[in-house]
């Protein structure tokens, strides 16, 4: 019976709010009504002098002049709040619909409306010179028009402040939470999850993820746009959170979802999204991917390295519900930001999206390590490694792009140590270990065509012995060892110079500080810094011996 009641009232909830402005009317209507008969019941004109209030000496009411007074204030208003709402919604598309569903507003003009109403019901019933109802005009007169005469201005600077982007933003992103936390409360509740119900919940999502989208375009200042993208990664954190207690037929690709401008050009992928559960993150995606591009191309840098971070964090919840489908959407987003960042650094000469986008991957990844996902961990270091291995083909003919090169390896390297600090397999290490000591040798590029380029830039090599002295540090020689091995494959284009390079290498790690001058979104920390300085002379031992046995097995 509870559950009945409660399915009922969700019914009765979602009537008011598709009728608004109708459940509204109706309201503030009866409102008025049970306001006038109680005056009628505590003041029928014996109890308090009310003809004294009502009549002037002149034998005229006092309830005269109200009509021009209602129609004054009524003008008013509604004038100001045309020219307000106009002039704003030029600038802030969907002002308007979010307007007519914002309670206060319709309530404040339809109080207006319906006591400037009552008013001329009153007046036409004292023009026949009956004083029935005095209490009636004492309502008007001393109570519905003094409050409406106050609450003007008020609801004036409401509606000016109601058209700032950022209001605006907000109450799109909080109508988008209540949504969500609907569903999450209703999820329950037997009979909820029928098809118009889901059609409705589906549209209210995208409609909520559309509404910040066309924000975004129109939006100048830099402030409300990073609201925009931040209140859209939120939502999606909250809704992975909430989506495993909703039913399976909830993530049904309806005709809604099918004729969504993001999906609209989809073919044979919707069988896909209905398995996988991810339509609408998949949209909230594809939005702020087309935000990244965007705003790449435009130099908004800040405002790009957001949305990667927000696709970071939401990388992270689905880490936590171990959503392994929403894991490989999120693979697949990273690749194409990634992409982006690859695409927009050729044309422009121009590493520094790339580079903050790698940082957040990684970001992303650590969450993937701590959780132990070994499956997740190899896809992700793969990809790193192909686009890595793709950037070092770039770099031959756009040189900006070979620090790109070393920043790819530096992610590889901190989730190796990560790895063995949280005790994986070695067979897992090593593969992922193999995935960065291919970072600058790509299968298509013979290593003797490398040979002057590796000399001119050894940050590769710096992060390698690097980590080769972190493995020596916690006892890991094997590891370590494999790192010389891989160096040692360079004799064939440096032959002698390679000692020379190596020592050179071990000198700039040396010297080396925990910072860098310049702040990016790493903070200043510096890409060559190692703390296991104090084993560069064994490590410089063991390069010379194995260098001394790979030149005697050349020669036999």
């Amino acid at each position: 019976m509870d559950k009945l009641r409660l399915f009922f009232l969700i019914r009765l909830k979602e009537l008011f709010g598709k009728y608004l402005a109708f459940s509204i009317f109706l309201l503030v209507a009866l409102i008025i009504l049970l306001a006038d008969i109680l005056f009628n019941l505590l003041f029928p004109g014996s109890g308090l002098n009310v003809t004294n209030l009502v009549n002037s000496e002149k034998n005229q009411t006092s309830i005269d002049f109200a009509p021009e007074v209602w129609l004054a204030v009524l003008s008013m208003v509604l004038g100001t709040l045309i020219i307000v709402i106009s002039i704003a919604s030029q600038s802030t598309p969907k002002l308007i619909d979010l307007y007519i569903k914002d309670k206060k507003s319709l309530m404040y003009i339809w109080f207006i409306t319906l006591s400037a109403g009552h008013n001329l019901i009153l007046q036409l019933y004292l023009s026949t010179g009956e004083f029935g109802r005095l209490s009636s005009v004492l309502l008007n007169t001393y109570i519905l028009l003094p409050i409406t005469l106050i609450l003007a201005i008020p609801y004036i600077l409401y509606i000016l402040r109601y058209t700032k982007p950022s209001n605006v933003i907000q109450k799109i992103y909080l109508s988008n939470i209540q949504i969500i936390n609907r569903l999450q409360r209703n999820s329950k509740v037997k009979g909820f999850f029928t098809s118009n119900c889901i059609s409705n919940y589906q549209f209210s999502l995208f409609d909520s993820l559309n509404q910040l989208d066309d924000l975004l375009e129109y939006v100048s200042f830099k402030e409300p746009k990073g609201d925009i993208i931040h209140n859209m990664g939120e939502s999606v954190q909250k809704y992975i959170r909430i989506k495993k207690e909703l039913k399976k037929s909830f993530f049904e690709i309806s005709p809604i979802i099918q004729n969504d401008i993001s999906f609209k050009t989809m073919t044979g992928q919707f069988e896909e999204i209905e398995k996988s559960s991810t339509f609408y993150e998949q949209k909230a995606f594809r939005l702020l991917a087309n935000a990244y591009l965007k705003l790449v191309d435009n130099n908004h840098f800040d405002l790009a390295s957001l949305c990667v971070y927000e696709l970071s964090e939401c990388g992270k919840y689905a880490v936590l519900e171990k959503d392994s489908y929403l894991i490989d959407v999120i693979n697949i987003r990273f690749n194409t930001f990634l992409r982006f960042g690859i695409k927009h650094g050729l044309r422009n000469s121009e590493v520094r999206n790339l580079y903050n986008a790698l940082f957040h991957y990684s970001q992303y990844l650590n969450y993937l390590v701590e959780s132990k996902m070994e499956d997740n961990i190899k896809t992700s270091c793969n990809y790193l490694k192909i686009y890595g291995t793709e950037v070092y083909k770039h770099s031959q003919l756009e040189p900006s792009f070979s620090f790109l090169v070393d920043v790819f390896t530096l992610e590889l390297k901190k989730i190796l140590i990560q790895l063995n600090e949280l005790d994986f397999s070695r067979g897992f290490q090593k593969q992922i270990l193999e995935y960065l000591l291919e970072m600058d040798s790509p299968p298509d590029i013979d290593r003797d065509e490398l040979g002057r380029w590796r000399i001119v830039n050894d940050g590769v090599r710096v992060l390698q012995i690097g980590l080769s002295l972190y493995y020596i540090s916690v006892g890991s020689h094997v590891f370590a060892e494999r790192i010389i091995d891989d160096i040692l494959e360079d004799y064939t284009s440096l032959k002698e110079n390679l000692k020379i390079a190596v020592e050179a290498s071990c000198k700039k790690l040396n010297y080396s500080t925990p910072t860098f001058w310049e702040d990016t979104d790493r903070g200043s920390t510096n890409l060559y810094y190692t703390a296991e300085k104090e084993f560069i002379p064994e490590f410089i031992e063991m390069f010379n011996r194995k260098h001394d046995l790979y030149l005697a097995q050349r020669k036999s």
